[in-house]
């Protein structure tokens, strides 16, 4: 009698193709819920050539428009000769829709599933025949697959992750093994490498033979991830129970399969009709093309120079390195507070960057690699930065694009706003700039802080030497807003720089509903002892210390007026409804205005709100408020913070000035509106 396998929802088949790839002599049918080839090609762009060698190489059945719930519809058997030995159904899954709204009605969806799964494919069973599920992470605790096993009539007879070779559980014995030896690899089976080296979650056996799991919606899926992630991904094998399965009394408008109950026949007669149909097949799988979200960029890094003779180069700074530090390497020596080259190079992204600019010599030699070690009595030169863009070459020919230096990003993005001249020093001027994510505001540490671009803005684009910039506000580098800077021939002093009174106006996206009541505007304090307290852990002073004025487990609003240099004053401006039904999926614009100037605003703002019970949309301590918002949105938000400092009122010399500009989109549930509704 030939050993016989049935696999279900077998995507693209390639899981089917492997399995009959190595072991030839056994037989595979394949099955899916997609109902003919076009829709399939369509599907799976590599199907195509799947299904002709299945087909016409080695001569198997492809069966289309299998319910996994209701096998035994499409799939007659005539004897026991033509029953399964084992039928396999590699990660049944029916897509997210419902994932958002609630995870535990994805998990009973699933739930489902696998008891409908179980109970059909028991039907065309052989007598000793097993029942395989693949399933990863928490799925076999979430789903509750062992309960719908019993529900079946099922044990568990073998489990083992999917890394390992097949025949340990395919097979029922020794002697099944040794009938059906592993068939060869050949050059052309292999997938992908992503496939086969765990890049995807999890090792499997069949990779070698051309097996790579794919997404239900394959090529029409539109997120950021276009192959699913399959971490700890195990095989678990069920056997018929003897001793049969648990008899329990099954109520009125009770599944005598999943026992989910239901408030009429009619409603249960929906369910038995079709129990569990995945996403793409209720229509409710996103795949249009204005869904697709490009996949997340990586980091360009700094593109490396051409090594520069070291007489062409303005040296900064020269030391010489000593017995202490012989043997050391560069990217560690740099950073260490004793060696001159501290002052310049912080940390170890920074000594990365600076060699792939070739602004570090050793023994007047460029060098180019962070791992360097350097000798005792090495001579170790520090270089200004080489800039071609718009200068002449030592020759006295104009610099070529191709020999300028790319530009960077972050640096094209600072543009200024305003400019408010002085009325009391020519030299001086305040201008008010906006700064996107990801650069810091304060620091001459770096060519990419705040204020080093915008010297380096002014001095190239206005003929400006020697200049100073001084940050007045200090927005944190993960907020995107305006910040008023101070430029002058000389540097000033704290007292003049605390003369220039700022209040902030920021624009936020929220989780929640927040209060009609914000509407008129509500205040809350700031805590009294430090903004930065709760970023720290405490001493042990501290510890010990009873402290009166210490950070309060919650915080409150109230509509009396503070001083906003100790509070915020927060005002609710728009909310939207993401999922109908469901309170939690609600999103709130609000403008939240502060002239608190410690540092670190946009921090304080996120702090309060999320112990008020509203946090930011994507404050990384929130990320399961997060996981409730549709994929659509969260592919469009990537990793930026609803958070952006888009109006400043600043008094310079007696003189108040408002600057405000368009808030950005993301922060506006106008246009989360518009993109969910579109």
């Amino acid at each position: 009698m030939s050993f016989r396998a049935l696999t279900i929802g077998d995507g693209d088949f390639s899981f089917s193709l492997a399995l009959k790839r190595a072991y030839p002599d056994i037989h595979v049918t394949a099955t899916t819920l997609i109902d003919n080839d076009e829709e399939l090609y369509e599907t799976y762009s590599n199907s195509k050539e799947i299904v002709k060698e299945f087909r016409q190489v080695w001569n198997e059945t492809i069966i289309m428009g299998t319910d996994g719930t209701k096998i035994e519809e499409s799939i007659h058997v005539a004897s026991e000769e033509m029953k399964y030995d084992i039928i396999l159904f590699n990660h049944p899954h029916l897509g997210d829709a419902v994932l958002q709204e609630s995870e535990q009605k994805h998990a009973e969806r699933h739930y489902i599933l696998l008891s409908h799964y179980f109970h059909s494919a028991k039907k065309l069973l052989k007598q000793r025949g097993r029942i395989h599920v693949c399933l990863c992470g928490q799925q076999p605790t979430t789903w509750d697959l062992m309960k719908a096993a019993e529900n079946s009539g099922l044990i568990l007879s073998q489990q083992d992750i999917t890394a390992r070779p097949i025949e340990n559980w395919l097979f029922d014995n020794d002697d099944e093994r040794s009938m059906h030896p592993l068939g060869e690899v050949l050059k052309h089976y292999p997938t992908a490498r992503k496939f086969r080296n765990g890049k995807l979650g999890s090792k499997h056996f069949l990779a070698r033979y051309g097996y790579r799991h794919r997404r239900t919606g394959g090529e029409r899926f539109g997120g950021n991830e276009s192959e699913m992630n399959v971490q700890q991904s195990e095989n678990f094998v069920f056997v018929v129970n003897q001793k049969g399965s648990r008899i329990d009394t099954v109520e009125q408008f009770e599944c005598n399969i999943c026992r989910l109950k239901f408030d009429c026949h009619e409603e249960l007669s929906r369910h038995l009709k079709s129990p569990a149909l995945p996403d793409i097949a209720l229509g409710t799988f996103i795949h249009e093309k204005n869904d697709q979200s490009l996949p997340c960029k990586k980091k360009k890094e700094v593109s490396s120079l051409e090594p520069r003779d070291i007489n062409d180069t303005n040296t900064i700074v020269t030391m010489k390195v000593t017995k202490d530090y012989d043997g050391k390497r560069i990217k560690w020596l740099s950073r260490q507070k004793d060696f001159p080259l501290s002052e310049y190079i912080k940390s170890k992204s920074q000594c990365k960057t600076a060699l792939k600019m070739g602004r570090i010599y050793i023994n007047g030699l460029c060098c180019m690699d962070d791992s360097r070690i350097v000798r005792e009595n090495d001579v170790i030169d520090f270089v200004e930065e080489y800039q071609m863009v718009n200068e002449r070459k030592l020759d006295g020919t104009e610099g070529s694009k191709e020999d300028a230096h790319e530009v960077n990003n972050e640096e094209a993005n600072v543009k200024i706003v305003k400019k408010i001249p002085s009325k009391l020093d020519s030299g001086t001027f305040l201008t008010v700039a906006l700064k996107p994510v990801g650069i810091r505001c304060v620091g001459n540490f770096s060519p990419y802080t705040l204020e080093m671009i915008l010297k380096k803005q002014l001095e190239s684009k206005e003929s400006m030497e020697n200049i100073f910039c001084q940050s007045i506000s200090k927005l944190d580098t993960g907020c995107s807003g305006l910040c008023p800077v101070i430029v002058s021939s000389g540097k000033l002093g704290d007292l003049s720089l605390k003369s220039v009174k700022v209040s902030y106006s920021f624009t936020v996206l929220v989780h929640g509903n927040v209060p009609k009541a914000w509407k008129n505007g509500v205040y809350c304090s700031i805590p009294k002892n430090g903004v930065r307290k709760w970023k720290r852990l405490k001493t042990e002073e501290e510890m010990n210390a009873v402290d009166s004025n210490d950070e309060p487990d919650r915080f409150e609003v109230m509509s009396d007026e503070l001083d906003l240099a100790d509070a915020l004053f927060i005002t609710f401006s728009d909310n939207f409804q993401v999922l109908e039904g469901d309170e939690n999926t609600m999103i709130s614009t609000l403008t939240v205005k502060s002239s608190h100037d410690d540092g670190r605003i946009a921090s304080v703002i996120s702090f309060l709100l999320r112990k008020l019970g509203f946090p930011v949309v994507n404050d990384r301590f929130c990320k399961r408020e997060l996981s409730l918002l549709p994929r659509r949105m969260k592919n469009i938000l990537k990793q930026k913070i609803c958070i952006e400092c888009n109006h400043v009122n600043v008094e310079y010399e007696g003189t108040n000035h408002s600057i405000e500009i368009e808030p950005h989109r993301r922060t506006q549930c106008s246009f989360w509106r518009e993109i969910m509704y579109k």
